[in-house]
């Protein structure tokens, strides 16, 4: 359920909040709640996963890694995302506070509705349907899988799309005081 709520958070953050770093910062809390949830339903020996996955160290590292991997996304949508948004128009210092305090309310409410569809309503399509008996071949369900290929993917088409309108920046502004001269 993190890679799939994530990505909602990020986006959500990344279109609210005009400064990518406080974008990045406002996915981080949501998404905890998300993550604290799953990793206590899979200690409580409720998931798929034998409760070991989070709680036996060091084997557990890998779990936490993964969490690692699929967050970093995450965070990389949410703050290009705000940068465009802090590129398009400009941003008063108030207003930035406001904006914070709606998208982590948003994101807590997406964290709300992830756990309950993924971990209440809809358990056998999110991989969290209590087992009498633990699967130990370690694959994760479809919706972590493709909540991951996702946010990576958008990820690099922010990245690309990022670069590009650097590249455009630089260019723009190398013409700029050639065209000064020229109309003197």
């Amino acid at each position: 359920m993190t890679p799939i709520a994530g990505f909602i958070i990020a986006v959500i953050a990344g279109l609210v909040v005009r400064r990518g770093r406080r974008a990045a910062l406002v996915v981080a809390v949501p998404w905890l709640i998300v993550l604290a949830y799953q990793s206590w339903y899979i200690a409580s020996g409720r998931a798929i996963s034998p409760p070991g996955t989070v709680t036996d160290f060091p084997s557990a590292i890998g779990y936490w890694l993964v969490q690692a991997i699929i967050v970093a996304p995450a965070l990389g949508i949410a703050a290009q995302l705000g940068g465009f948004g802090s590129r398009r128009r400009g941003v008063e210092p108030g207003d930035l506070d406001r904006r914070s305090w709606i998208a982590s309310g948003l994101g807590v409410a997406v964290s709300v509705i992830v756990i309950l569809c993924g971990f209440v309503w809809f358990r056998q399509q999110g991989g969290t349907v209590y087992a009498g008996h633990h699967s130990s071949d370690g694959s994760p369900p479809l919706i972590g899988v493709l909540g991951i290929l996702l946010s990576y993917l958008t990820c690099v088409g922010l990245g690309m799309a990022t670069i590009w309108a650097r590249h455009a920046a630089k260019r723009a502004a190398a013409l700029q005081p050639t065209r000064q001269y020229e109309s003197s």
